[in-house]
């Protein structure tokens, strides 16, 4: 089976893109509102590299919050190299062991995103990291799901797609994948869209809940 990870918010923590202001919630909110950003763009058929939504959103969330806008650049590089969830080494060491492939796919870029894999030491567990780079098209954008199963010669059946996002999820099964959607102190999944296959608190209990469905 192949296992596709969701890159931000995911495998890694966006705290850290809060730390220069001593604000580990404005990663999440900066996020967000990049992702926002990013599926306008896609909606819209243009396309920037997501570094440009990370930067549009953190100076938005900067200015709504007052503070200091000398800290962005720092905020920046901090973005960069986000570390891992405590559970993510395990998480992967377990699917790995069950014989499980493991790839990624980001909006952040492969290359970005492959950078950001070894700052983090979660890299060498991946066979590939894939970037919507190739298709000029953000997630949950068809295309993107599409290009990692052509990369990876994949069949969709055989395919879960982990993410902590429900667009993510919902995405990825409305382009046929198996959806896993890592809940991590979210209340609820949204009501509209399709339901994930799996739904799990942590990516640990994810990755256990992925070997029991062989």
């Amino acid at each position: 089976m192949l296992v596709i990870f969701d890159l931000n918010g995911t495998l890694t923590d966006p705290a850290g893109i809060g730390e220069p202001w001593q604000a580990p919630e404005l990663g999440l909110d900066v996020l967000a509102g990049a992702v926002q950003t990013a599926m306008v763009e896609t909606i819209l058929g243009e396309y920037t590299d997501f570094s440009a939504h990370i930067r549009s959103a953190l100076e938005v969330q900067v200015a709504r919050r007052s503070l200091d806008g000398g800290r962005i650049e720092e905020a920046l590089e901090r973005a960069k190299r986000l570390s891992p969830y405590p559970d993510a080494a395990e998480a992967l060491e377990l699917l790995a062991q069950a014989g499980h492939r493991l790839t990624v796919l980001t909006n952040s870029g492969a290359q970005a995103g492959r950078a950001t894999l070894e700052a983090c030491g979660l890299s060498d567990w991946f066979e590939q990291v894939l970037g919507v780079d190739a298709v000029r098209r953000f997630k949950p954008h068809s295309a993107t799901y599409a290009h990692a199963l052509t990369a990876l010669d994949a069949r969709p059946e055989e395919t879960f797609m982990v993410a902590a996002h429900a667009w993510d999820v919902t995405g990825a099964q409305h382009a046929g994948l198996r959806g896993v959607w890592i809940a991590r102190g979210q209340d609820a999944y949204p009501q509209v869209g399709l339901r994930p296959e799996l739904t799990a608190p942590t990516l640990l209990d994810a990755a256990v809940a992925v070997t029991r469905t062989d």
